[in-house]
């Protein structure tokens, strides 16, 4: 995260797990109608499927505006498999996702967020910058689209700089709490601009 360039609340929305055929079209229509653009954390496994609605998803992501970046090729915990099988999913993830999306991919989240030195290490030789998040409504667990929603726009409420929100785009509760939650920031920022408050911005 970090201080925000604007000093006003700054939310970077951030999708993992996909690409997935029947949810992240619905994110992206959502994303769109919003003029919102998002960083999708794609699985390799999922980005190099054979299912003939995938390469269009992908396609759509980068023609809309987004940015892809490498989530490993089998979302493995890079911390507890054994060396060679962390750098296997990493470096596949990230040749699999170029070879489907064209283009070269140098962002990088760890699966579950799990980070330890020889990750880094293995990282740092690859000049390769980890993306964290701030806020992690842990959605794909529990499935509840009204806690999704409360907890998200309370912490944005709460927050005073930028903030990285972790969602899914391969869950049903994803699709049915984002619109949600993007209406509430549009209604909080027309009562901030009445009382001159910052706005949040996405």
């Amino acid at each position: 995260a970090g201080e925000s360039v604007s000093g006003d609340i700054e939310v970077l929305l951030t999708f993992d797990d996909g690409p997935n055929p029947t949810y992240t079209p619905q994110v992206l229509d959502i994303l769109k109608a919003n003029n919102i653009k998002a960083v999708f954390f794609l699985v390799g496994e999922m980005a190099g499927s054979e299912n003939k609605k995938v390469p269009p998803i992908i396609k759509r992501i980068l023609d809309e505006g987004h940015v892809i970046a490498n989530h490993t090729q089998t979302h493995q915990d890079l911390c507890r498999v054994k060396e060679e099988k962390a750098v296997k999913d990493l470096d596949d993830g990230k040749a699999t996702i170029e070879r489907a999306a064209g283009i070269p991919v140098q962002w990088f989240r760890a699966p579950y967020g799990v980070r330890c030195d020889r990750l880094d290490a293995m990282l740092a030789e690859r000049g390769i910058t980890h993306f964290h998040w701030d806020l992690d409504p842990q959605e794909w667990r529990h499935n509840n689209v009204d806690k999704t929603v409360k907890y998200v726009t309370s912490e944005i409420v709460r927050s005073h700089s930028r903030v990285v929100l972790l969602l899914h785009d391969i869950k049903e509760v994803t699709v049915k709490a984002l619109p949600q939650i993007l209406a509430f920031i549009d209604a909080e920022n027309a009562k901030r601009a009445k009382s001159r408050k910052r706005k949040i911005r996405i």
